[in-house]
């Protein structure tokens, strides 16, 4: 699995540019979003989403630590809640990030539904940069 995620990474760090628009739409522990954040640089923004408060403060405590917050707004909701986001950003972002499943680390009972996921992947395609 980590084999796939450093492809993902660096599949990411060849797409986004300084200034770009991203969103980790599951935050998890914040690997993602720190990947993110280091490649849309410091004129870039990232917003990440959660419904777990753990994986905001996880995921807020390792971007304080590798000085990446200033570019990052975390969001204390379903991955599905698009509308949360202003609409100037609609058709602007260059990347979406999803890793589903349970939190690690976290309680395995809470976890990623089909239903909410679609909704997520439909809003999310509305918000990408198709150019």
């Amino acid at each position: 699995m980590r084999d796939l995620h450093q492809r993902c990474h660096l599949r990411l760090q060849q797409v986004l540019h300084e200034g770009d628009i991203a969103v980790d739409a599951t935050l998890g522990n914040g690997y993602d979003t720190c990947c993110l954040a280091e490649a849309v640089g410091q004129s870039g923004r990232v917003y990440g989403f959660d419904l777990q408060f753990q994986a905001i403060e996880s995921t807020r405590t390792r971007l304080e630590e590798s000085g990446l917050s200033d570019r990052v707004e975390l969001i204390h909701s379903s991955h599905s809640n698009w509308n949360v986001l202003p609409d100037q950003l609609k058709g602007t972002v260059r990347a979406v990030t999803f890793n589903l499943g349970y939190l690690p680390g976290g309680d395995h009972e809470l976890t990623t539904m089909s239903a909410t996921t679609l909704e997520a992947l439909t809003g999310g395609m509305a918000m990408i940069n198709h150019h």
